[in-house]
Protein backbone atom coordinates (compact mmCIF):
# COMPACT_ATOMS: atom_id res chain seq x y z
CA UNK A 1 0.00 0.00 0.00
CA UNK A 2 1.21 3.12 -0.87
CA UNK A 3 2.00 5.70 1.72
CA UNK A 4 0.42 8.92 0.82
CA UNK A 5 -1.44 10.16 4.27
CA UNK A 6 -3.89 12.95 4.49
CA UNK A 7 -3.73 14.06 8.33
CA UNK A 8 -7.23 15.99 9.34
CA UNK A 9 -6.75 17.87 12.30
CA UNK A 10 -3.58 18.90 13.21
CA UNK A 11 -4.05 20.26 16.49
CA UNK A 12 -2.84 19.56 20.03
CA UNK A 13 -2.40 15.84 19.57
CA UNK A 14 -2.28 15.81 15.80
CA UNK A 15 0.92 17.82 15.29
CA UNK A 16 3.38 15.73 17.58
CA UNK A 17 1.48 12.63 16.07
CA UNK A 18 2.34 14.16 12.70
CA UNK A 19 6.23 15.07 13.73
CA UNK A 20 6.31 11.52 14.38
CA UNK A 21 5.12 10.47 10.64
CA UNK A 22 7.35 12.83 9.65
CA UNK A 23 10.38 10.76 10.30
CA UNK A 24 9.23 7.92 8.27
CA UNK A 25 9.16 7.48 4.14
CA UNK A 26 5.45 9.38 3.97
CA UNK A 27 4.09 11.35 2.13
CA UNK A 28 2.26 14.09 4.20
CA UNK A 29 -1.01 15.71 3.44
CA UNK A 30 -1.81 18.31 6.38
CA UNK A 31 -5.41 20.15 6.98
CA UNK A 32 -5.86 22.26 9.96
CA UNK A 33 -8.55 24.95 10.44
CA UNK A 34 -5.47 27.30 11.48
CA UNK A 35 -3.08 26.31 8.66
CA UNK A 36 -0.86 28.99 10.07
CA UNK A 37 -0.33 26.86 13.10
CA UNK A 38 2.03 24.22 11.12
CA UNK A 39 3.22 25.80 8.67
CA UNK A 40 7.14 25.33 9.83
CA UNK A 41 5.96 21.56 9.13
CA UNK A 42 6.02 22.17 5.27
CA UNK A 43 9.30 20.27 3.56
CA UNK A 44 9.08 18.20 0.04
CA UNK A 45 7.28 15.25 1.73
CA UNK A 46 4.68 17.29 3.91
CA UNK A 47 1.83 19.44 1.38
CA UNK A 48 -0.14 21.72 3.78
CA UNK A 49 -3.70 22.71 2.28
CA UNK A 50 -6.32 25.18 3.33
CA UNK A 51 -9.30 22.71 2.33
CA UNK A 52 -10.16 18.69 3.26
CA UNK A 53 -11.06 17.91 -0.36
CA UNK A 54 -7.54 19.27 -1.32
CA UNK A 55 -5.66 17.19 0.99
CA UNK A 56 -7.05 14.43 0.54
CA UNK A 57 -6.98 14.08 -3.14
CA UNK A 58 -3.83 11.76 -3.97
CA UNK A 59 -4.30 10.18 -0.53
CA UNK A 60 -4.75 6.14 0.03
CA UNK A 61 -4.43 6.80 3.74
CA UNK A 62 -6.98 9.53 5.68
CA UNK A 63 -6.34 10.35 9.14
CA UNK A 64 -9.38 12.26 11.30
CA UNK A 65 -7.61 13.64 14.01
CA UNK A 66 -10.81 15.81 15.40
CA UNK A 67 -12.57 16.42 18.60
CA UNK A 68 -16.51 16.58 18.43
CA UNK A 69 -19.02 14.41 16.49
CA UNK A 70 -20.40 17.40 14.51
CA UNK A 71 -17.01 18.38 13.19
CA UNK A 72 -16.13 14.50 12.29
CA UNK A 73 -19.25 14.39 11.14
CA UNK A 74 -19.33 17.78 8.92
CA UNK A 75 -15.73 17.11 7.43
CA UNK A 76 -16.65 12.65 6.89
CA UNK A 77 -19.51 13.50 5.20
CA UNK A 78 -19.78 16.97 3.42
CA UNK A 79 -16.08 17.24 2.49
CA UNK A 80 -15.28 14.88 -0.54
CA UNK A 81 -14.05 11.66 1.73
CA UNK A 82 -16.52 9.31 0.24
CA UNK A 83 -15.84 10.12 -3.22
CA UNK A 84 -12.56 8.22 -2.59
CA UNK A 85 -12.45 4.68 -3.22
CA UNK A 86 -9.94 2.01 -2.63
CA UNK A 87 -8.47 4.53 0.59
CA UNK A 88 -8.60 3.20 4.28
CA UNK A 89 -9.41 5.64 7.00
CA UNK A 90 -8.67 5.74 10.18
CA UNK A 91 -10.29 7.97 13.08
CA UNK A 92 -7.96 9.08 15.94
CA UNK A 93 -10.31 10.98 17.67
CA UNK A 94 -13.05 10.26 20.28
CA UNK A 95 -16.08 9.79 18.42
CA UNK A 96 -19.74 8.39 19.63
CA UNK A 97 -20.24 4.83 18.78
CA UNK A 98 -23.46 5.91 17.27
CA UNK A 99 -21.73 8.18 14.73
CA UNK A 100 -18.47 5.66 14.21
CA UNK A 101 -21.10 3.03 12.93
CA UNK A 102 -22.68 5.42 10.70
CA UNK A 103 -19.19 6.19 9.31
CA UNK A 104 -18.37 2.47 8.97
CA UNK A 105 -21.52 1.72 7.30
CA UNK A 106 -21.18 4.65 5.23
CA UNK A 107 -17.46 3.60 4.17
CA UNK A 108 -18.23 0.13 3.84
CA UNK A 109 -20.86 0.90 0.53
CA UNK A 110 -17.95 3.08 -1.13
CA UNK A 111 -15.74 0.34 -0.78
CA UNK A 112 -13.63 2.38 1.40
CA UNK A 113 -11.88 0.23 4.69
CA UNK A 114 -13.09 2.65 7.99
CA UNK A 115 -11.57 1.66 11.38
CA UNK A 116 -11.61 3.75 14.69
CA UNK A 117 -8.66 3.72 16.23
CA UNK A 118 -8.87 6.23 19.25
CA UNK A 119 -5.72 7.57 21.84
CA UNK A 120 -4.66 7.92 24.99
CA UNK A 121 -1.75 9.83 26.11
CA UNK A 122 -0.71 13.53 26.62
CA UNK A 123 0.37 16.36 24.16
CA UNK A 124 3.80 15.03 26.09
CA UNK A 125 3.18 11.60 24.77
CA UNK A 126 2.13 12.65 21.33
CA UNK A 127 5.33 14.42 20.84
CA UNK A 128 7.37 11.34 21.63
CA UNK A 129 6.22 8.54 20.10
CA UNK A 130 4.55 7.09 23.17
CA UNK A 131 0.29 6.94 22.67
CA UNK A 132 -1.60 3.82 23.22
CA UNK A 133 -4.18 3.22 20.70
CA UNK A 134 -7.66 1.10 20.96
CA UNK A 135 -7.74 -0.23 17.42
CA UNK A 136 -11.53 -1.27 16.30
CA UNK A 137 -10.47 -3.82 14.45
CA UNK A 138 -7.77 -7.20 13.76
CA UNK A 139 -4.65 -7.12 13.99
CA UNK A 140 -4.51 -8.52 10.43
CA UNK A 141 -6.92 -5.76 9.44
CA UNK A 142 -4.44 -2.84 10.98
CA UNK A 143 -1.21 -4.53 8.96
CA UNK A 144 -1.84 -2.24 6.32
CA UNK A 145 -1.47 1.00 8.48
CA UNK A 146 0.67 -0.57 11.47
CA UNK A 147 3.55 1.81 10.66
CA UNK A 148 1.82 4.41 11.25
CA UNK A 149 0.88 3.19 14.99
CA UNK A 150 4.44 2.16 15.50
CA UNK A 151 5.86 5.34 14.58
CA UNK A 152 3.44 7.17 16.67
CA UNK A 153 2.13 5.09 19.53
CA UNK A 154 3.74 2.31 21.77
CA UNK A 155 1.55 0.24 21.66
CA UNK A 156 -1.51 -0.91 20.23
CA UNK A 157 -4.60 -2.88 21.74
CA UNK A 158 -7.14 -5.03 18.97
CA UNK A 159 -10.42 -4.28 20.28
CA UNK A 160 -13.07 -5.86 18.35
CA UNK A 161 -15.32 -5.19 15.64
CA UNK A 162 -15.34 -1.40 14.55
CA UNK A 163 -16.96 0.75 17.55
CA UNK A 164 -15.42 -1.20 19.82
CA UNK A 165 -12.35 1.27 20.45
CA UNK A 166 -14.24 3.78 21.30
CA UNK A 167 -15.70 1.89 23.53
CA UNK A 168 -13.00 0.91 24.93
CA UNK A 169 -11.96 4.37 24.93
CA UNK A 170 -14.76 5.87 26.45
CA UNK A 171 -14.66 4.03 29.31
CA UNK A 172 -10.96 4.01 29.75
CA UNK A 173 -11.56 7.79 29.95
CA UNK A 174 -14.68 7.60 32.68
CA UNK A 175 -11.81 6.38 35.15
CA UNK A 176 -9.68 8.86 34.30
CA UNK A 177 -11.93 11.46 35.38
CA UNK A 178 -13.42 9.55 37.92
CA UNK A 179 -9.43 9.24 39.33
CA UNK A 180 -9.08 12.72 39.05
CA UNK A 181 -11.76 13.89 40.85
CA UNK A 182 -11.00 11.41 43.54
CA UNK A 183 -7.18 12.91 43.88
CA UNK A 184 -8.89 16.82 44.29
CA UNK A 185 -10.86 15.59 46.78
CA UNK A 186 -8.22 14.15 48.63
CA UNK A 187 -6.20 17.81 48.29
CA UNK A 188 -8.66 19.35 49.15
CA UNK A 189 -9.72 17.19 52.56
CA UNK A 190 -5.68 17.67 53.37
CA UNK A 191 -6.12 21.41 52.71
CA UNK A 192 -9.16 21.78 55.05
CA UNK A 193 -6.76 19.26 57.76
CA UNK A 194 -4.22 21.59 57.51
CA UNK A 195 -1.95 18.95 55.99
CA UNK A 196 1.55 19.49 53.38
CA UNK A 197 0.20 19.00 50.51
CA UNK A 198 3.42 17.99 49.19
CA UNK A 199 3.75 15.78 51.84
CA UNK A 200 0.26 14.30 50.99
CA UNK A 201 1.66 13.61 47.34
CA UNK A 202 4.37 12.31 48.13
CA UNK A 203 1.99 9.97 50.67
CA UNK A 204 -0.02 9.02 47.54
CA UNK A 205 3.57 8.02 45.52
CA UNK A 206 4.37 5.63 47.72
CA UNK A 207 1.00 3.86 48.11
CA UNK A 208 -1.32 1.24 46.81
CA UNK A 209 -3.05 5.23 45.65
CA UNK A 210 -0.55 6.01 42.83
CA UNK A 211 -1.84 5.57 39.23
CA UNK A 212 -0.14 7.65 36.03
CA UNK A 213 -2.89 10.03 36.79
CA UNK A 214 -1.29 10.74 40.00
CA UNK A 215 2.16 10.88 38.67
CA UNK A 216 1.40 13.18 36.15
CA UNK A 217 -1.69 15.15 36.95
CA UNK A 218 -1.05 16.43 41.16
CA UNK A 219 1.77 18.36 40.62
CA UNK A 220 0.40 20.30 38.05
CA UNK A 221 -2.19 21.32 40.84
CA UNK A 222 0.37 21.64 42.97
CA UNK A 223 2.02 24.38 41.10
CA UNK A 224 -1.75 25.96 40.17
CA UNK A 225 -0.26 24.80 36.50
CA UNK A 226 -3.69 24.73 34.16
CA UNK A 227 -1.95 24.77 30.74
CA UNK A 228 -3.51 21.97 28.53
CA UNK A 229 -2.71 18.63 28.19
CA UNK A 230 -6.20 17.38 27.52
CA UNK A 231 -8.31 19.66 27.58
CA UNK A 232 -11.48 20.25 29.82
CA UNK A 233 -13.92 20.10 26.85
CA UNK A 234 -12.74 17.17 25.61
CA UNK A 235 -13.26 15.22 29.21
CA UNK A 236 -16.13 16.57 29.24
CA UNK A 237 -17.45 15.22 25.62
CA UNK A 238 -15.85 11.75 26.68
CA UNK A 239 -17.85 11.72 30.02
CA UNK A 240 -21.08 12.89 28.05
CA UNK A 241 -20.14 9.67 25.79
CA UNK A 242 -19.90 7.24 29.11
CA UNK A 243 -23.00 8.49 30.28
CA UNK A 244 -25.32 8.00 27.48
CA UNK A 245 -23.98 4.16 27.20
CA UNK A 246 -24.40 4.11 30.71
CA UNK A 247 -28.27 4.56 29.80
CA UNK A 248 -27.84 2.68 26.82
CA UNK A 249 -26.99 -0.41 28.55
CA UNK A 250 -28.55 0.28 31.91
CA UNK A 251 -25.34 0.25 33.89
CA UNK A 252 -25.45 1.79 37.14
CA UNK A 253 -22.32 3.86 37.61
CA UNK A 254 -23.24 6.15 40.83
CA UNK A 255 -19.86 7.57 41.08
CA UNK A 256 -19.79 8.90 36.76
CA UNK A 257 -23.38 10.07 37.30
CA UNK A 258 -22.46 12.81 40.07
CA UNK A 259 -19.37 13.47 38.55
CA UNK A 260 -20.87 15.08 35.81
CA UNK A 261 -22.11 18.00 38.22
CA UNK A 262 -18.83 18.95 38.01
CA UNK A 263 -17.69 18.90 34.66
CA UNK A 264 -20.54 21.12 34.23
CA UNK A 265 -19.43 23.39 36.55
CA UNK A 266 -16.10 23.64 35.07
CA UNK A 267 -17.97 24.51 31.63
CA UNK A 268 -19.82 27.37 32.88
CA UNK A 269 -16.94 28.59 34.40
CA UNK A 270 -14.94 28.85 30.93
CA UNK A 271 -12.01 26.54 31.90
CA UNK A 272 -13.11 24.15 29.30
CA UNK A 273 -9.99 25.19 26.83
CA UNK A 274 -7.63 24.45 30.01
CA UNK A 275 -6.56 20.85 31.30
CA UNK A 276 -9.12 18.79 32.76
CA UNK A 277 -7.35 18.99 35.85
CA UNK A 278 -8.14 22.99 36.14
CA UNK A 279 -11.44 21.20 37.69
CA UNK A 280 -9.56 21.75 41.35
CA UNK A 281 -10.78 25.49 40.77
CA UNK A 282 -14.03 24.02 41.58
CA UNK A 283 -13.38 22.15 43.96
CA UNK A 284 -11.54 25.42 45.97
CA UNK A 285 -14.43 27.18 44.93
CA UNK A 286 -17.15 24.40 46.95
CA UNK A 287 -14.71 24.28 49.70
CA UNK A 288 -13.79 28.48 50.24
CA UNK A 289 -10.30 27.01 50.31
CA UNK A 290 -9.65 29.53 47.26
CA UNK A 291 -5.93 30.55 48.01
Amino acid sequence: MNRNIAFIGVGIMGLGLVKNLKNKEVQLHLYSRDIKKIKALEDGNTKIFDSVSATIKDSNIIILCLTEDAIVEDIFFNQGILKHSNTLILDFGTTSPKLTKKMHKAASEKGIRFFDCPMTGSKIAADSGEIVFMFGGTENEAKDIQFILDACGKKTFFCGEVGKGQEMKIALNMVQAGLMQVYMEGLTLANKLGLDPKLFQELISNSAAKSGISEFKLNYILNQDYSTNFSLKNMNKDLNHALDLMNKTNAALPLTSTLKSIYNAGMSANLGEEDFCSLFKINEKLNNTIA
